[in-house]
């Protein structure tokens, strides 16, 4: 079973889409879903995600053009970053405002493992956490449906800096990034 101590649930996932999805994603993810449904967790930092919607809605922001080419939607950060499942190969986490992809290991267990376990360092060497609990000491944690965005953007022009973050809707924010710097493929 998993745990997730500090799990925020948001909303219950619909039947249906545990039924769609099984299979496709990791049953560390279905459980989580069972047991949690959609939330936050890792001090807020990251958030469980509805994948039809994001697939629907940002299926030509994902940029997936090698293997398969299937890349599941399953998480956000606080920081407008997507976490997708790909099959054969595992977690990865685009990173939006860095303008890059950093792989998070091939078993979500071991990821939430390690989120748990190494907390903030581990959060920090992943996905470059360390301005989020900046700004939410600042401004308070995000709700569910918005992320951090740096305005300006960094690419640009814009400094990693709390000051520098504004809460943004998290699906419309990758849009714009993506709009603005252009596709990260992988």
């Amino acid at each position: 079973m998993v745990d997730i101590a500090d799990f925020v649930p948001h909303s219950s996932v619909p039947p249906e889409t545990t039924a769609e999805y099984r299979g496709r994603v990791p049953d560390e993810l279905v459980e989580i879903w069972e047991q949690y449904g959609y939330g936050t967790f890792a001090e807020g930092f990251l958030r469980v995600v509805d994948p039809k919607q994001f697939e629907a809605e940002l299926a030509d922001c994902i940029g997936k053009t090698q293997g398969d080419g299937i890349a599941i939607p399953i998480m956000v950060t606080g920081l407008g970053d997507l976490i997708t499942w790909e099959p054969g190969l595992g977690l990865v986490a685009i990173l939006y405002r860095a303008g890059r992809v950093a792989g998070l290991g091939t078993k979500l267990k071991t990821f939430l493992t390690l989120v748990k376990a190494g907390g903030a360092a581990h959060l920090s060497r992943t996905l470059e956490w360390d301005v989020f609990p900046q700004a939410v000491a600042v401004q308070g944690e995000p709700a569910y449906e918005e992320s951090f965005i740096f305005v300006p953007l960094l690419s640009l022009g814009g400094q990693v800096r709390a000051e520098n973050l504004h809460r943004r809707e998290t699906i419309p924010a990758i849009r714009m990034m993506v709009e603005t710097q252009g596709v990260i493929g992988h």
